[in-house]
């Protein structure tokens, strides 16, 4: 995505928050309500520390619990690839266990492993492995095997096979997986604040939701959206990085970067 991409993107943004402030202060809403946007930033900027004391351990947990995920679902999809039992055995179970509403499954972790960050880091692996072991084992399932038939009769090795043929056939793939595992690695961290912690945004969140403190509350639902708005960057960067020949594609025709 480059500077000139973004431009509509403001505008809009921009757009709805002028109508946002200008309806709510027409129709004279109740802070405890709606709050204008000029008041939420007012609150970002005074209570800033106390946002900020609450953003980090949230943030450390995402992007740990997200790289576990990553490494996690990368290893059992290659297992998947290259093993038959694994395949035919576990694969299943893992998309069975999809099933289970991870919000019912965080009560049970905070019972097993208490109020610490443990149980928040494995409710965000949980939610964000699933699209990775998906995307990568699509990715590397999916080369032609004529390209496989074919270093195989130039004597290429398993391992020449998958770090040549079948890993950089999957990277778009696999990117694709980090960019949805990166903001699921977020609803699974707040939602386990939610249930049960002593700080977070998502304890912030709660604590003012308690206090009817709705500015407050809007304040750090717009930090918790920034911050995974940089994280989902930080995962496109990568990929164009690691992804050099891969050409960007143009949204307004059709497709996305």
């Amino acid at each position: 995505m480059t500077v000139r991409s973004l431009g509509w993107p403001v505008m809009v943004t921009l757009g709805i928050l002028a109508a946002w402030e200008a309806v709510v202060g027409a129709l004279g809403v109740k802070p405890v309500l709606l709050p204008r946007p000029t008041v939420i930033a007012q609150v970002l900027w005074t209570k800033a520390p106390l946002i900020l004391e609450h953003l980090w351990p949230t943030l450390y947990e995402i992007a740990l619990g997200f790289l576990l995920s990553v490494v996690g679902g990368v290893l059992v999809a290659v297992l998947v690839t290259y093993s038959t039992i694994v395949r035919k055995g576990f694969y299943p179970l893992i998309v069975v266990s999809q099933i289970v509403p991870k919000v019912a499954v965080a009560p049970l972790l905070v019972v097993w492993f208490g109020l610490g960050g443990t149980s928040r880091l494995l409710l965000a692996f949980l939610i964000a492995f699933f699209p990775m072991v998906i995307n990568t084992a699509t990715g590397l399932t999916s080369v032609d095997e004529d390209f496989v038939r074919m270093a195989r009769a130039y004597m290429g090795s398993r391992w020449q096979i998958f770090t040549k043929i079948r890993l950089p056939h999957a990277l778009p793939l696999i990117f694709g997986g980090m960019k949805i595992s990166i903001t699921l690695a977020v609803i699974g961290v707040v939602v386990a604040e939610f249930v049960a912690a002593q700080r977070g945004i998502g304890y912030l969140i709660v604590m003012a939701n308690g206090l009817l403190d709705t500015p407050l509350m809007m304040a750090a639902i717009t930090a918790l959206s920034v911050m995974g708005l940089a994280l989902y960057g930080v995962v496109a960067i990568v990929e164009r990085a690691v992804i050099y020949w891969q050409q960007p594609t143009d949204p307004a025709r059709g497709g996305f970067a």
